[in-house]
């Protein structure tokens, strides 16, 4: 599919980011494939998918857009989602039509800012779709600078300061919307929990919306719920 026609077909849709850690307990091998194949019935036009494992599983059963990330903790840098070229290799061998990147100004492992990788998977794989997670306004004027061709405030939580780590920021979606309208779509990706919060997300401009855990994730839901219950006596961590 050509970016042109890729870009088109998640236009006004829903993406469902359907993701697993071993740690969570909902894990069984396959199950990522299983909550593909639920956002699949349910008319989602795209897929975000986690390790270049569950891209190659999801990917036998569907040809509908997948953003593929590789998320790699090695304690050395803050930058985890696809932080190195190795990674953005893998995500792609394993049929990813998107590459999901950290594009922070955050230093990754080498010492690099983050966003730079933008222009390494450019210049390796210039046909290849490069979406830029970033948490502000400003790394998305980075990030079209670097030649991302899609943009989401995935990783707005990791600000200083976020205005909630558990609810969407529609202020800095309408800010970033504003600054990309010469460059290109932003996806809305940040804790978006209901349809009215998709469809607000959608009027204010952006391209499609990403949900995940509120559709792909119980055991996150329930605890966003005993939180405010209990009077945030247990907070929502800032990582899950």
């Amino acid at each position: 599919m050509k970016k042109q026609e890729l870009l088109e077909s998640i236009k006004g849709g829903l993406i469902v980011s359907c993701q697993a850690r071993k740690q969570d307990p909902i894990y069984m091998p396959g199950i990522v494939v299983k909550m593909a194949e639920s956002a699949i019935w349910g008319g989602a036009v795209g897929l975000r998918i986690n390790t270049p494992e569950d891209i190659q599983a999801v990917r036998k059963i569907t040809d509908i857009p997948i953003i593929g990330l590789w998320k790699i903790d090695d304690g050395k840098s803050p930058v985890f989602i696809t932080p190195n070229m190795n990674a953005v290799r893998e995500v792609i061998q394993a049929g990813a039509d998107i590459v999901a990147v950290d594009a922070t100004n955050r230093l990754n492992a080498t010492g690099e800012k983050a966003y730079t990788i933008i222009e390494l998977i450019k210049k390796e794989f210039p046909d290849i779709t490069v979406l830029a997670d970033i948490r502000n306004a400003d790394e998305a004027k980075l990030a079209w600078n670097c030649g991302a061709d899609l943009v989401a405030p995935t990783l707005y939580r990791f600000n200083e300061q976020p205005k909630s780590i558990d609810s969407p920021d529609f202020e800095m979606l309408a800010e970033i919307i504003h600054v990309s309208k010469e460059y290109g779509p932003v996806l809305m990706e940040g804790k978006i929990n209901t349809p009215e919060e998709a469809i607000q997300s959608l009027y204010l401009g952006a391209h499609a919306v990403v949900v995940g855990s509120a559709i792909t994730r119980p055991h996150i839901t329930t605890l966003r719920f005993t939180s405010k219950i209990n009077k945030y006596e247990k907070k929502m961590p800032l990582r899950y």
